[in-house]
């Protein structure tokens, strides 16, 4: 699969001052869906296969697909000859005969939305959230967030208290990935900032200020009603961003 990548988005793989985003909508049509089928692995469409709900098996297809054809145009590749190695926690990345430099990616999607994010030189990670209602939202942030974010989103006004929630859920969630750890590392152990108003930033670290400020955390705002973020243990770097047109990806050619 060939994908007409940007001039801005084609010069990551020489500049480690980027980090390129690509955001996909995943409800598509059955014809661009049964493309994206032809270039996933046998264990991939296993994988597809033990979703219960149709939707759901149409989303894991479309991210994936349009995963292998983003990773093959960046790796000068078929997208169907994308190999990927898994961490024991299961976080993919490039298998070494597929990476002919380092490229590391990490990909969040929410309802019918993805986000793949793209670095040359180091791991990140991205989460996407869907803004909505948190009954027991309070409680959530009590138990699993640090004492001082809990009382930042009571704070904020309530029409806006969901939002700083999800902004909080996704700056930690993306660090974590960064670690490669998911969410096996506690919420409560790093502290981000979450109203609203505050640029996206990691406070502390298991207490520590200083690690925390080795990283960079970014805000993504890719549609109406959706909140999200990118980390990195770097400096702050340019965020290139890219809606990506599944369906011209797809019939521009395949393998």
């Amino acid at each position: 699969m060939r994908l007409q990548l940007r001039r801005p988005e084609r010069s990551i793989l020489a500049s480690q001052t980027s980090i390129a985003c690509f955001c996909l909508a995943l409800d598509q049509s059955d014809a661009v869906v049964a493309a994206l089928a032809e270039v996933l692995s046998t264990d991939e469409h296993e994988r597809a296969a033990r979703f219960a709900f149709p939707g759901d098996r149409r989303r894991f297809v479309v991210t994936r697909g349009c995963l292998r054809g983003i990773l093959g145009r960046l790796c000068s590749l078929p997208a169907s000859s994308v190999r990927f190695d898994y961490a024991p926690i299961g976080k993919p990345a490039l298998a070494i005969e597929t990476a002919r430099k380092p490229v590391h990616f990490n990909v969040s999607h929410s309802r019918d939305l993805a986000v793949i994010a793209v670095a040359v030189d180091l791991p990140l990670g991205v989460d996407l959230e869907a803004v909505r209602p948190v009954p027991d939202r309070a409680s959530i942030s009590s138990r699993y967030f640090t004492a001082v974010e809990a009382a930042s989103i009571a704070t904020v006004a309530p029409h806006e208290r969901d939002r700083a929630f999800f902004l909080c859920w996704t700056r930690k969630e993306a660090f974590a990935k960064a670690l490669g750890d998911g969410l096996s590392i506690a919420l409560d152990r790093y502290h981000v900032t979450c109203r609203p108003d505050e640029p996206a930033r990691l406070l502390e670290v298991d207490g520590s200020t200083g690690e925390a400020a080795a990283w960079s955390v970014y805000d993504l705002r890719p549609a109406p009603g959706f909140v999200g973020a990118v980390a990195m243990r770097a400096g702050r770097r340019r965020l290139l961003w890219t809606d990506v047109d599944v369906e011209d990806l797809v019939f521009d050619g395949l393998n």
